[in-house]
């Protein structure tokens, strides 16, 4: 009797594992699977999977356990300009290998790099993407700093846009970032949601220009769908995913409308790309920010790692400075917006400049354009230079 309970244990155990998919050295379990209606593989490896959208992993965050999800925003915040979308046909890499299913969203595969104890440390003393405390993946004598091009409006708010021109930055060492976003914060920045283009070899595993979403909450941070939170609703816009279509110097320019803003009927916080609904984040993950946002940024950052002893030559934007030239030469920011407490969107009427090492990247207000382009900025750099050693 016994042996036939061990062989029925271990036929059992057999039958578990055969119903699981070993992928990339780690196997995904059964119920996962049956979340999973399609996959399609990208090239050098990369693979989207598409996920029923009411079986979707950020549904398993606590306080989303009997969530409803909500497909679309109730309304647009009032003289939003989302009628001028910019150069940019919304088209992600994986678009060209296949497409998802209505009712069911894109998730990029976590790749053979992912280190969720690297990419979840923060450290807090300034709006920032990485901790400055050394661990594993790190050398000893590691030390990242943050540079920011920023235009910082403070208020109270419900949202925010802004055209974002999109480029490839070269990065001088696989640990540095560079980013062009806007914050939405609360809680002296304690609380974030953010949006926008990165180029973040540790997250991605390449250099490519991706887009992306943050949040964070006086406990954690997180991107784009790495840990439960963000309720995606899009069948066509994956998080993490690269675009196609980038700005070359001197050449077209490329640029895509990116939008942060509060429904004021469900309180959830949506993101837009291209005035495409994406998804949201709901108002209970947050305790400031699930009423209002206190400070909006928009701008450039990157990390700093002084890795051969000077400062890195790891570009923000196009890496060029808004005196060498504007369109095609500087990266910019137009159509930039906030939206006030009664919903309408408006240009930053009280705004500081923040350029912490303006040698290295800088930024400059665009009075030339406001009838064509709305309130914008020209910012980056080049890092390294004979004014920034």
């Amino acid at each position: 009797m016994s042996k036939l309970i061990g062989l029925t244990h271990w036929l059992l155990i057999l039958t578990i594992l055969i119903s699981e998919e070993l992928v990339e050295g780690r196997k995904i379990p059964n119920s996962v699977n049956r979340a999973i209606i399609k996959t399609i593989k990208v090239k050098s490896g990369e693979i989207i999977d598409c996920y029923d959208i009411y079986r979707q992993p950020s549904l398993n965050h606590s306080l989303l356990r009997n969530h409803t999800i909500q497909m679309q925003p109730s309304f647009d915040p009032k003289d939003m300009k989302s009628d001028n979308l910019g150069t940019l046909q919304l088209k992600q890499t994986w678009h060209d290998f296949g497409s998802c299913p209505k009712e069911t969203i894109p998730i990029r595969r976590k790749m053979k790099n992912y280190n969720p104890t690297f990419l979840r440390k923060r450290h807090r003393t300034k709006l920032s993407h990485y901790n400055r405390t050394p661990n594993a993946s790190q050398p000893s004598n590691f030390v990242d700093l943050h540079e920011y091009a920023t235009v910082e409006a403070r208020g109270n708010f419900l949202g925010a846009q802004a055209k974002i021109n999109l480029w490839k930055p070269v990065i001088e060492m696989s640990a540095e970032i560079s980013i062009s976003q806007i914050w939405v914060t609360a809680a002296e920045g304690k609380e974030t949601i953010e949006t926008g283009w990165m180029v973040n070899r540790p997250l991605y595993g390449d250099y490519e220009t991706r887009f992306f979403i943050y949040w964070t909450d006086t406990n954690l941070f997180c991107y784009n769908d790495l840990c439960p939170g963000f309720v995606h609703t899009s069948s066509s816009i994956g998080l993490g995913c690269s675009f196609t279509e980038l700005s070359t110097f001197n050449g077209d320019q490329k640029d895509a409308l990116f939008s942060i803003h509060k429904d004021q009927s469900s309180g959830h916080w949506w993101i837009q790309l291209q005035g495409e609904s994406v998804g949201y984040y709901p108002s209970s993950l947050f305790t400031e920010l699930s009423n209002k946002a206190t400070t909006i940024q928009w701008g450039g950052e990157i990390v700093n790692a002084k890795s051969k002893g000077r400062h890195t030559a790891t570009q923000m934007g196009s890496g060029h400075f808004p005196s060498e030239g504007g369109l095609k030469t500087s990266s910019y920011f137009n159509w930039v917006q906030v939206v006030d407490e009664n919903n309408m969107s408006m240009d930053p009427k009280d705004f500081d400049l923040e350029a912490t090492n303006p040698n290295c990247y800088d930024l400059k207000v665009d009075d030339s354009h406001r009838d064509t382009n709305g309130f914008g900025f020209y910012y980056g750099g080049p890092g390294y230079n004979d004014k920034c050693p």
